[in-house]
């Protein structure tokens, strides 16, 4: 807007100007009727790539607008899912994309999109009849299943199978209208976000390591019943044995041999592994289906990113991914094999059977000593007593009869037990366990190695970006995106390398115009309006453009009292008027209010004058013309007979003045010009310094 002084330098061209637009149509404010002053749109599914969601007649948002001075417009037009699900849209390689067996399945549908002469309000996703946001709403808000474009990617056996899982979606704008511009805030809702893939490397780890531990479990059952054991264990009670069959008269005691049994099963340590999934940080595996979970809730704080930030694109978040898998599969797992074999070991059963041949008076007899116990009771790990049965067979039948049993109950208890403890435990090696684990914790390892590329492979099958903001656009065609805002909950870029699709789920959109200043078209600033007489009086109309709609208050000379009330017309122009205003320099100052707001005034100054006298009017009682006039006596005459007086006071005759001719005004009218420019120039300085 020009400077005072600049309105001043051009008012002279610039008068009738201004006039032809007031005469031939009232001049319009800044946004024009026929405009849109707020714009609002919400759509559940947007996207675009080779699959142009926005053209898709059936998941059209519900689009709202309103006029400067308008009427309200829009509400509720949630998505009919049973629509979107029968529609199919493919991705160019055939794929699905939406529908009944898509890509993309959404679980919510609400679109809300409201307008006014003051604001613009939108939402979408899990929201309220009213357009608010549904927090901690339930169920499903998208899921996003990856699987079908793992095929066109070299992902080396990375991933199998691949989805993406969101709760409660919502985004929402709102813009209010400003003299300045708009006030815009956005919000949305993701409740939860979680990345899922099938690693066969993870997958196959169950079957490593039942495969590991069977052959631990052979190993050790062929160590525990090794002939150097049984030869040991003989060796060891033969002697005792002999010693207490020596007491039945006509006994010859023959060989004693000794068996060992081990039924050893460590793959149970396994399942005991594979029995719920285990979790760090972010990271959940299930060993028992190679499915690698990823919380993205755990890493982000989700309905507080800024705005445009993609997921699983930070490398330090992927490091702590990263050691959240290294932190399952080299310290929980080996923690929990090492307890579960522990275990397992523990609940290993070892079978001891020895048997002594013998003969009594040339009788046939015989002695069998069986002892059933656990790898765990054998090296002091368990408390659990083992199980003796002592039988005797042809002449040795009746052992109680022959006064044997006591004697052989002690040899049980003092030789016997403890030569298994010795002998067929110390066949268990020391550190078995560790051992064992130690082996495993290789192909654990390998499995961490396997899944280095994971984040690298769900990267090239989606880019998931929370809080978008880029690109505000309207996908309806009355919709003008100049100054617009978009929010979306989350949006989606499937084989983001490719631009094959992307899908935005939740967005909002709206725009405002800032209100139209408010400014005085008449008076303009400097003008002046002349009245007959110095006590006369006129009424002084005041005309401007402001926000049609809003409230237009006008004061004269800063009296409040006097302030002219009105509401501006459609057109955007308003009109008062001051009655009986006095000769002399006036101000006029004019505010607007609407929505709550209070332009920044405009003023004009302007003058009411008195009009000047003009010495030629017959009708003033001062012109020296007027024949009612008596004047005053002649004086006498100068170098002649003095004539009497006339009316003017001039005198006549041979020897007086000369007639009256109207000479004699010109130095009071050479004076009142100056006069009136010095006044001028006066007037003019007031103007610029008031603007100033």
């Amino acid at each position: 807007m020009p400077s005072t002084a600049t309105r001043f330098a051009l008012r002279a061209g610039a008068t009738a100007t201004v006039a032809a637009v007031i005469i031939g149509g009232a001049a319009l404010p800044a946004n024009a009727a026929a405009t849109d002053a707020t714009q609002a749109e919400s759509r559940l599914l947007a996207g675009s790539g080779t699959v142009d969601l926005d053209t898709i007649a059936a998941l059209a948002g519900s689009y709202a607008a309103t006029a400067p001075g308008g009427p309200a417009d829009g509400g509720s037009n949630p998505l009919d899912l049973t629509v979107l699900n029968g529609i199919g849209v493919n991705a160019p390689n055939g794929i699905q994309l939406l529908g009944s067996n898509g890509l993309v399945d959404v679980g919510v549908a609400g679109q809300y999109s409201a307008t006014s002469t003051t604001d613009a309000v939108a939402s979408a996703g899990a929201i309220t009849g009213d357009g608010a946001i549904q927090v901690g709403a339930p169920g499903t808000g998208a899921s996003v299943d990856l699987t079908p474009l793992i095929d066109g990617l070299d992902l080396d056996g990375v991933v199998s199978d691949a989805s993406v899982d969101l709760g409660a979606l919502s985004a929402r704008a709102e813009a209010t209208r400003t003299f300045d511009g708009a006030d815009v805030t956005t919000d949305y809702q993701v409740a939860s976000a979680d990345v899922s893939v099938v690693s066969p490397a993870v997958a196959a780890l169950v079957g490593q390591l039942d495969t590991a531990l069977d052959a631990s479990s052979t190993t050790l059952e062929a160590a525990l019943s090794a002939d150097g054991v049984t030869a040991g264990l003989t060796g060891a009670v033969a002697d005792d044995l002999a010693d207490a069959l020596g007491i039945v008269p006509g006994i010859t005691v023959g060989d004693t041999t000794a068996t060992v049994t081990a039924d050893v099963d460590l793959a149970q340590a396994v399942s005991s592994v594979t029995a719920a999934p285990l979790t760090s940080g972010a990271v959940t595996i299930d060993l028992s289906t190679g499915t690698v979970t990823i919380d993205l809730a755990d890493l982000y704080t989700l309905n507080d990113l800024a705005p445009n930030t993609r997921l699983l694109a930070s490398e330090t978040i992927n490091a702590q991914i990263e050691a959240s898998i290294a932190d399952i599969l080299t310290n929980q797992v080996p923690a929990l094999l090492t307890t579960a074999l522990t275990d397992a070991l523990d609940a290993a059963t070892v079978s001891v059977d020895i048997s002594t041949d013998a003969t009594v008076v040339l009788a046939t007899a015989g002695l069998d000593i069986t002892v059933d116990t656990t790898v765990g009771a054998l090296l002091g790990t368990s408390t659990t007593d083992p199980e003796v049965a002592i039988t005797g067979t042809g002449a040795l039948e009746a052992l109680d009869t022959l006064g044997l049993t006591a004697a052989l109950d002690e040899v049980v208890t003092d030789g016997v037990l403890p030569a298994i403890t010795t002998v067929v435990g110390g066949a268990v090696p020391e550190d078995f366990v560790s051992d064992t684990v130690a082996a495993l914790l290789t192909a654990l390892e390998d499995v961490v190695t396997a899944l280095d590329p994971l984040l690298d492979a769900l990267n090239q099958l989606v880019a998931i970006t929370i809080n978008s903001q880029t690109a505000p656009a309207f996908s309806d065609p009355d919709g003008d995106a100049t100054g617009a805002t978009t929010v979306r909950a989350v949006r989606i870029a499937l084989l983001p390398a490719l631009d094959a699709a992307t899908v935005d789920i939740a967005t909002a959109t709206v725009q405002a115009d800032p209100f139209a200043g408010i400014a005085i078209t008449d008076p303009e600033d400097g003008s002046s309006t002349t009245v007959p007489t110095a006590d006369g009086t006129t009424d002084v109309p005041v005309t401007g453009t402001a926000e049609p709609g809003s409230d237009v208050d006008v004061t004269l000379d800063g009296d409040d009292a006097g302030t002219q009330s009105t509401v501006t017309d459609e057109d955007g122009t308003w009109t008062v008027t001051f009655p009986d205003v006095a000769v002399g320099d006036h101000e006029a100052v004019a505010v607007e209010t609407i929505g709550g707001l209070t332009s920044d005034p405009d003023s004009v100054t302007f003058v009411v004058a008195a009009a000047p006298v003009d010495p030629t009017d017959p009708t003033d009682p001062t012109d020296p013309t007027d024949p009612t006039d008596p004047g005053t006596p002649g004086g006498p005459g100068d170098g002649g007979a003095g004539g009497p007086g006339t009316g003017g006071g001039a005198g006549t005759g041979p020897g007086g003045s000369l007639a009256y001719t109207g000479a004699e005004l010109l130095p009071i009218m050479v004076i009142a010009g100056l006069l009136l420019a010095a006044g001028g120039g006066t007037l003019l300085a007031r103007r610029l310094r008031h603007t100033a």
